[in-house]
């Protein structure tokens, strides 16, 4: 009884260690699935959502050059309808660009974030192509606070248009791509010699630190061993008049020290040599006086 509720204790330890998202997505819930907030701003769009492999929110701008959006919305992302396409690559949202342009024209698209890399794609539909969901060909530009920003060319009633009208709306439906190996691969790569940098400054931290404990016993060794050196070269540079007269100090020391050590040297091999003869007659003249001592305390119970 006592093992099986042991056992069901680390289970349920180990259920509480498992991360909540992964443990939900395994039974098909998409728990990291990021809820966009839209705004505006001036003529432009933002959306700002928490992606995935994330904890903080991020923004994306979108603008339109030669057409006015009318509304941006996110996409659910059909998976049946597109088997061949990994979702995890999508970690920030998938979405609806809805704008006005003149019949037929062309607008260009730009959607920009501090989120975006140099390597960071545009994937969405093409209308009357073989491949249903692919690269945009969007152009990648850098701008200042590490804000990447991508462009892509559309036209009313192309081949990027949902609808597949000429009739000045456009609907755009896209998502930022960003391989998920890439980014995976890459964190562990900084993280596995992030370790190992820590380690090396640590070590070379304490190999600094115990050089400088090193010197500085060095130097109190040194300094101690100078003023011995100092006290017995002006000992031994005295007249023996007057060290008749007075004794210095190191040498009554150094005289005291050698004769404890003589005196403890001694003093066991006189203790063994006492029991190994019997015991003195000190020890026997000290134990009779004991118990004459001892004796008036018994005469007067008796009494």
């Amino acid at each position: 009884m006592r093992t099986r509720s042991l056992y069901l204790l680390l289970l349920w330890a180990l259920i509480a260690m498992v991360p909540a998202a992964p443990l939900w997505a395994a039974f098909g819930e998409d728990i990291e699935k990021p809820k966009p907030a839209f705004s505006q701003a001036g003529g432009d769009w933002i959306a700002q959502l928490v992606p995935r492999g994330k904890s903080t929110a991020i923004q994306i701008r979108f603008h339109l050059t030669g057409g006015d959006i009318t509304a941006v919305s996110g996409e659910d992302f059909p998976p049946e309808k597109h088997p061949k396409v990994d979702s995890k690559n999508f970690r920030s949202d998938f979405f609806k660009v809805q704008a006005r342009v003149p019949a037929g024209a062309e607008a260009v698209l730009a959607v920009s974030s501090d989120y975006f890399t140099s390597a960071t794609e545009l994937w969405g539909g093409h209308q009357g192509s073989g491949t249903a969901w692919s690269t945009l060909g969007a152009t990648n530009e850098g701008l200042a606070d590490r804000v990447n920003r991508l462009s892509v060319t559309v036209k009313d009633g192309g081949p990027l248009d949902a609808d597949g009208q000429a009739n000045g709306q456009l609907v755009v439906v896209f998502g930022p791509r960003d391989s998920f190996w890439g980014y995976a691969l890459g964190t562990l790569f900084i993280r596995f010699f992030g370790i190992f940098l820590v380690l090396t400054i640590l070590m070379i931290g304490m190999n600094l630190s115990g050089w400088v404990f090193r010197t500085l016993d060095r130097r109190r060794e040194q300094q101690r061993s100078a003023l011995v050196a100092a006290a017995l070269e002006q000992v031994a540079c005295q007249p023996s008049e007057e060290m008749s007269g007075q004794v210095p100090p190191e040498l009554a020391a150094a005289v005291a020290v050698a004769l404890h050590l003589h005196t403890t040297a001694v003093r066991p091999r006189a203790a063994a040599v006492d029991q190994t003869q019997g015991p003195s007659t000190w020890s026997q003249n000290g134990r009779a006086r004991l118990m004459a001592d001892r004796m008036p305390v018994f005469d007067r119970q008796k009494r």
